[in-house]
């Protein structure tokens, strides 16, 4: 309070908290700084005030909002609310300053605007302009920021926890150095280059974003289906041969029948099966026919989206010397210092057991393994068998009963669910076991591995989901060969003479980066899209889960 005398009374003025506030922050400030309009809370991208601000144009006068802040002092008080804790640190550590001048701001806008062709939601990085009483520039500055460290964060983890697509999907996605790419952005004189950046460098993904941006700029169309019905080969007349000959681009003479599948047709779908991985016989059953016809009625573009997602889970570096499986593909290739050193058939789990998503390291190997039963397979497919005959069972199948870390009569047992949690059955090493000769262990929460099997007719089939989880290989040996490559006293040759009598633990002295990976779409070396199967219904729970 002050007074001040007036001759006949002393009258008492009263200046408020506020009002003293603004006078001290008046006298400390520097003269003639950069003004802005007292902060308002940001808005989410895709409320319905933000977007009605993008498409309405501002009032033909500015409201009254309260005093003007220095530009920097407002961004402060912006920094304080409703910002991530990096944008918060970010700003405290430039002392507040602007980011964003004119031009790199509208660098950024354009970027985000083209997101769709980065197979993101361009609607999640919308950020109003500012106007004088609606928006106020330092929001605008804080906002801008926000919405590119968004894009940063989606474009390098996905926009999906891989969990909330199946509880299997352990695979962890690389996380952001948020405080680095907020350095980065503040700095650079090309925007678009720091956002480039933050995608998976994987060729298949660049391969199929740029497949994505051809189809954004096509009519999207999709093929007719061949249609369900009986196996289609040479000589058959009928009406889904014509549709077939469409889908595989198989030319047709003049006056010829569409509706005969002959030499032509014949020839283009042996290509298509080569190309796919499958049996070239030139008939078009089930799994030819899926495979056909699993690209007639779906979403080019959603799936597309949906698989380059899953790239954004993967690590960043897949490793020099690497082994990957493609799970809808039924393959596993090693790779080293970028060159392919094997590629085999796999056969994978049903989808009723699915082989799990993640990635790991092959650590060691077990020739003459022993092949320990899961609880789950033993109470739901052995149980009535060794009920009926206990030893006969055990016997045909070389199978032993363990109890305590010791081998008992399996007669001896009185067996039932809660017996099979207390003895443990294993299968010893052998050709009939269900493991093979050799396994190559990651230790994983899933307890699954690669490993070798004694039922090789099954590799010849086209659609291999066919395992409890673990993935089998065909060709053990030559697959050890490239594994081992690093080593210096390990060899496929060398498991190969191990083979027959005891367990044997080895242990690798490089550790191998190992991936088990869904991907339903890849490009191929000539440029053209190829499609697997969506085995376990993957691609479609991603795209609910992202609205697609």
């Amino acid at each position: 309070m002050t007074e001040r005398s007036t001759g006949k009374a002393t009258v008492r003025v009263g200046l408020s908290f506020a009002a003293l506030s603004l006078l001290a922050m008046s006298l400390a400030l520097p003269a003639a700084p950069a003004m802005a309009e007292v902060p308002v809370p940001r808005l989410s991208p895709k409320s319905d005030v933000a977007l009605a601000m993008l498409t309405t144009a501002p009032p033909a006068a500015p409201i009254r909002m309260g005093p003007r802040l220095p530009l920097r002092y407002a961004i402060e008080r912006e920094a304080k609310v409703d910002v991530s804790i990096a944008v918060a640190e970010f700003y405290a550590a430039r002392d507040y300053e602007p980011v964003w001048t004119e031009e790199r701001a509208e660098a950024l806008r354009a970027r985000l605007a083209a997101a769709a062709g980065d197979g993101l939601d361009p609607d999640d990085y919308s950020v109003p302009r500012a106007a004088p009483g609606v928006f106020s520039a330092a929001a605008e500055d804080v906002t801008l920021t926000e919405a590119a460290l968004r894009y940063a964060n989606d474009a390098y983890s996905g926009r999906l926890e891989p969990r909330s697509v199946s509880r299997i999907m352990t695979i962890e996605p690389p996380k952001l150095n948020e405080a680095r790419f907020l350095r980065r952005i503040a700095r650079a004189g090309n925007i678009d280059a720091v956002l480039e950046s933050v995608h998976p460098q994987h060729p298949q993904f660049q391969a199929l974003r740029g497949k994505l941006r051809e189809m954004l700029g096509e009519s999207e169309e999709r093929p007719p289906a061949v249609g369900a019905g009986p196996n289609l080969k040479r000589g058959v007349h009928e009406p889904r041969v014509a549709i077939l000959r469409t889908r595989l681009g198989a030319t047709l003479v003049d006056g010829d029948d569409p509706n005969v599948f002959d030499e032509v047709v014949e020839e283009a779908v042996k290509a298509y099966q080569r190309e796919r991985g499958l049996m070239a016989d030139g008939i078009v059953g089930p799994h030819t026919l899926r495979l056909i016809d699993e690209g007639a009625g779906e979403a080019p573009i959603a799936t597309l989206i949906s698989n380059m997602e899953r790239w954004r889970w993967m690590p960043r570096s897949l490793g020099e010397h690497n082994v990957f499986v493609n799970i809808p593909k039924f393959e596993v290739t090693v790779t080293q210092n970028g060159a392919v050193t094997y590629e085999g058939r796999v056969i994978v789990g049903a989808p009723g057991t699915p082989t799990p998503i993640f990635s790991d390291e092959i650590q060691h190997m077990v020739v003459n393994p022993y092949w320990n039963v899961p609880y789950s397979i033993a109470s739901s497919e052995m149980l009535g068998g060794i009920r009926a005959n206990p030893s006969g069972y055990f016997a045909r199948r070389g199978y032993e009963a363990v109890y305590n870390g010791r081998v008992v009569n399996p007669a001896s047992i009185s067996w039932n669910r809660d017996t099979l949690r207390r003895v443990r059955i294993r299968q010893k090493p052998g050709r009939n076991n269900a493991l093979g000769s050799v396994k190559f262990m990651f230790p994983n929460e899933h307890a699954v591995y690669l490993h070798d099997t004694p039922t090789k007719h099954l590799f010849s089939r086209d659609g291999r989901a066919l395992s409890h989880g673990c993935v089998r290989v065909d060709q053990p040996f030559e697959f050890a060969d490239a594994l081992l490559s690093e080593e210096t006293d390990l060899s496929g040759k060398a498991l190969e003479r191990m083979v027959g009598g005891k367990e044997r633990w080895l242990k690798m002295a490089v550790h191998i980066p190992v991936h088990l990976a869904y991907f339903t779409r890849e490009v191929g070396p000539d440029g053209a899209l190829v499609r697997y199967g969506d085995i376990y219904g993957y691609d479609a729970r991603t795209q609910r889960a992202l609205g697609l």
